[in-house]
């Protein structure tokens, strides 16, 4: 089930390829990812009192960029901000961080609640 996040649509998509990354009610591109998200780009930042950020850029299949800011402390960290092809989101709308995403904060020692990192053999 795919979600715009502009006008809170949920709808289906049947295809072998992924969707075209726009909503069909609205025609935003602030919509969950079309297949797979790549991460591009990773910046960490740590402050002396224990807390800590992490920012993933990442792409989909449609090269829309999505980028997740991650607030941590003590290894537990949160989503705070999401931003879809430029447009910010509710960090809470979002049920769990993409498996890339938490693969990628999970290699900077910080486990995001409710998302599972991808295996690396």
């Amino acid at each position: 089930m795919e979600h715009c996040f502009a006008c809170d649509t949920d709808y289906g998509y049947l295809g072998a390829t992924p969707h075209d990354g726009s909503c069909p009610a609205c025609g935003s591109s602030a919509v969950t990812p079309a297949g797979d998200l790549s991460v591009v780009d990773t910046t960490t930042w740590e402050s002396a009192n224990g807390l800590s950020t992490v920012r993933v850029s990442a792409v989909d299949a449609r090269s829309r960029r999505f980028e997740f800011m991650i607030a941590a402390r003590r290894g537990r960290g949160e989503l705070v901000c999401l931003v879809i092809d430029g447009t910010e989101v509710p960090a809470e709308t979002l049920w769990s961080v993409p498996s890339a995403v938490a693969t990628t904060v999970t290699a900077h020692g910080i486990r995001v609640s409710g998302s599972t990192p991808t295996q690396r053999s």
